[in-house]
């Protein structure tokens, strides 16, 4: 008998952890990444944090590469993720918690490259274009047919790789270039744009299947509530000057979405 009690509170307590909310980032900056502490930081982060307070939310949020956050995000439910753009292929895959930026896609080549792009079809006959696995630009260009595709772990490796030569282009955004650039010890005049992909809406966003409908509501309330009251607005006016101020990038914050220009 005390063996199947014990089974049955283990059994319980296994479907409780296997409900519990998982928050799930990457590093992606300036929305979220590691400080010279190694703390995590960020317009987004700094977003999430407050909304979790409202709530009483104590959750930790994790970090891992894109790759595996989306799969996880596909895979299991009760999953907030965090900060990804909303396109038609994965409309229907997530519940859409709340808009967070408005940014720029493009892919870039060293200043001294002599390479020039008009269209879609010159890009596709450029020999090696960078892109992080699992990143949402390397997803969209697969489904533009794209087979000049390098992926790499991370966005540093990739600036390495255009660097050395290995690449022609990297396929990255304009915000997060301009940072990546101030970590590797790079002037902003080292890189150029030589070709705009799109526009992207980024967005907090929570897994569909098996995720608990009154979890889900409950942040989507409080997301919205947060934008509205003018907290996120905030927020999103501190980080314009931040990132004005240390690393010279502009953006406009309109109605609580930074908007990168």
């Amino acid at each position: 008998m005390r063996w199947i009690v014990g089974v049955f509170f283990f059994l319980i307590s296994f479907a409780l952890q296997s409900q519990a909310l998982r928050i799930i980032t990457v590093v992606e900056p300036p929305a979220s990444y590691l400080d010279s502490h190694g703390q995590l930081t960020g317009f987004s982060v700094e977003v999430v944090q407050a909304i979790q307070r409202s709530l009483n939310d104590n959750t930790k949020i994790e970090v891992m590469p894109e790759a595996r956050a989306i799969h996880i995000a596909r895979t299991e439910p009760n999953v907030l993720l965090f900060s990804f753009s909303r396109t038609e292929k994965r409309e229907n895959e997530f519940y859409w918690i709340g808009q967070l930026v408005v940014k720029t896609w493009s892919v870039y080549a060293l200043s001294s490259s002599p390479v020039q792009i008009q269209t879609l079809d010159q890009l596709r006959k450029v020999k090696a274009i960078g892109v992080v696995r699992g990143d949402i630009r390397e997803e969209w260009l697969l489904e533009q047919e794209f087979h000049n595709l390098h992926p790499s772990v991370n966005h540093q490796q990739n600036i390495q790789r255009l660097r050395s030569g290995r690449l022609d282009l990297i396929a990255y955004e304009s915000q997060g270039i301009q940072h990546l650039l101030w970590e590797e010890g790079l002037q902003a005049d080292d890189i150029k744009a030589v070709y705009k992909l799109r526009t992207s809406e980024v967005y907090l966003l929570m897994s569909k299947s098996g995720t608990d409908q009154k979890l889900m509501q409950s942040w989507k309330l409080a997301a919205e509530k947060f934008r509205q009251s003018g907290q996120q607005q905030f927020i999103a006016e501190k980080w314009q000057m931040i990132l004005k101020h240390y690393h010279n990038i502009n953006t406009q914050a309109i109605d609580g979405i930074l908007h990168f220009e």
